[in-house]
């Protein structure tokens, strides 16, 4: 456990023109025919998302307007400067039914701010919130780059704990009777990394030792270097594949990779291909919950081109049904995969056609126009879903 001491500290100065880029709205969101209220607080680019679960009664009070009743939640009542550091902030209220805590109606409010900012997401809990916060990271898809902060936090189920395969952060104060950080770090036993973080001093008047009284900045300061430290590992190395086409043999190939694009540019060692102005991006690195790509070559007899399966099931199938495939790399990029053909927030989906000839070759697009008029000309679509989706593209 790391303890940091500070003295009484009563706010965090930053300028004026990063505060008056802040934007702050009131969004509902619906869910299971009620509306889930929460305060959107936003720079123009943040780098990660916060999403705060109310301890206390579970109720922030947003107002239409946008105002609420002073709150003692560190991180609520620190939102702008939490935003001038570059993080938008989710302030979960009750639903319009008076419900509160509910995983459904948290989950709505988390696919707002991915399909929104399109970064990690953060899900803050703390005293009262503390169970909450921690059952939102074994309800939501582990393959969601989402990490969880607690401050002061109530004991939870060891069932629950231990199940938590996401960074975590603890912040305590050694004065507060009520906290149980040793016990919630303990059962933390499958984290890929977790940290307990002690910050002494303040005051205890007011908000308390509970929830940091007058150590706004050191505890600003805690999260916010926990997630600047790990949110880069929710982020998975990127590369622009590059589509090109040979019109005498009426094939499209795709790479990724410097050495054959270099190549293929060139025109010298390997003649006949140009650019199609076409390109999508891929993972060089797995990300949470992604799928490799293997990449085979199709011999001459059989297309002289090379086909791009997603995912061990399909590179499997492919090689047992043509053992004379080669395949050139098992892991050739990554993607996300669609689940019945809706493709996870930030991708894009990403089609492919066959041409149905004996000389066998697939094309890959982001673009349903470009696979319509693929189809038109006789090639076939395959993918999952009704609009056919066979990948997700990141970004």
């Amino acid at each position: 456990m790391r303890k940091i001491r500070a003295g009484l500290l009563l706010g965090i100065a930053f300028s004026t023109d990063a505060m008056a880029q802040i934007a702050t709205s009131v969004v509902d969101v619906p869910s299971r025919g009620y509306l889930q209220r929460f305060l959107h607080v936003a720079p123009p680019a943040p780098v990660a998302t916060i999403v705060v679960i109310p301890g206390g009664d579970g109720t922030f009070g947003i107002r239409e307007d946008g105002s609420m009743p002073t709150t003692c939640s560190p991180i609520a009542r620190n939102r702008e400067t939490f935003a001038a550091r570059g993080y938008a902030l989710a302030l979960v209220d009750q639903t319009s039914g008076g419900s509160i805590y509910d995983p459904r109606d948290l989950q709505e409010v988390v696919r707002y701010m991915q399909g929104r900012h399109n970064v990690p997401v953060w899900i803050n809990g703390g005293s009262s919130s503390t169970g909450p916060a921690a059952e939102m990271a074994t309800f939501l898809p582990q393959q969601d780059p989402v990490g969880l902060v607690f401050f002061s936090p109530e004991l939870v189920d060891a069932s629950v704990t231990s199940g938590i395969k996401r960074p975590t952060l603890i912040i305590v104060h050694p004065n507060d009777p009520f906290a149980r950080g040793g016990q919630l770090y303990a059962g933390l036993t499958s984290a890929p990394v977790k940290d307990l973080v002690s910050l002494s001093g303040g005051i205890n008047g007011g908000c308390g030792n509970h929830l940091f009284a007058g150590l706004d900045a050191a505890f600003v300061d805690a999260v916010d270097g926990f997630i600047s430290k790990h949110n880069s590992a929710f982020v998975s190395p990127q590369a622009l594949a590059i589509e090109y086409y040979n019109a005498s043999l009426d094939h499209y190939f795709l790479t990724h990779i410097d050495g054959e694009i270099a190549i293929l540019d060139a025109g010298v060692a390997i003649k006949g291909w140009t650019r199609t102005g076409h390109s999508f991006n891929v993972f060089t690195a797995s990300p949470a919950g992604g799928s490799s790509v293997c990449r085979f070559y199709i011999p001459p007899a059989k297309g002289n081109s090379h086909f791009y399966g997603r995912g061990a099931a399909e590179c499997n199938a492919t090689a047992l049904a043509n053992p004379s495939f080669v395949n050139e790399d098992p892991q050739f990029f990554h993607v996300m995969l669609p689940t019945a053909g809706v493709c996870p927030a930030g991708t894009s989906p990403v089609y492919r056609v066959f041409s149905n000839r004996p000389d066998a070759n697939h094309r890959y697009m982001t673009s349903r126009s470009v696979r319509n008029d693929m189809t038109a000309r006789g090639w076939l679509a395959e993918g999952d879903g009704a609009d056919l989706v066979v990948m997700c593209s990141p970004g």
